[in-house]
């Protein structure tokens, strides 16, 4: 009888790592699938600052700075504009920066930094 007890409790104590490892790695997976889509989500509000996103969004801002909600998560877009590529055209280069955060006042996720090269209308 002792040597059932004994038998049943390794049994349960392996059975109960087993179903906390199973628990860790599925909190692991949902971390690195937000950080995933908070990059993809940085790398084309960079390229964009007009995103798709439906009416009644709190998305605003202009052409330099940008913030709201989109995928979920709070993005902030700054925009620095250096100057002309070549001197007397219309062609610029920008310095993006992007950076998503959980939510308003929430944890960031990434930021993300890119030059961009655009022509200005004339």
């Amino acid at each position: 009888m002792v040597e059932i007890l004994a038998c049943l409790l390794v049994l349960v104590i392996g059975m109960m790592s087993t179903i906390g490892m199973v628990v860790y790695g599925i909190s692991l997976a949902n971390v690195a699938q937000g950080r995933a889509t908070g990059m993809a989500t940085a790398m084309s509000i960079a390229v964009d600052y007009a995103p798709l996103i439906p009416a009644g969004s709190t998305w605003s801002g202009d052409t330099y700075n940008a913030k709201g909600y989109v995928n979920g998560f709070y993005v902030t877009r700054s925009e620095q504009n250096p100057g002309d590529i070549v001197p007397g055209t219309n062609i610029r280069t920008a310095l993006v920066e992007v950076d998503v955060y959980e939510t308003l006042q929430g944890r960031l996720i990434t930021t993300y930094k890119q030059r961009v090269i655009r022509e200005d209308a004339p």
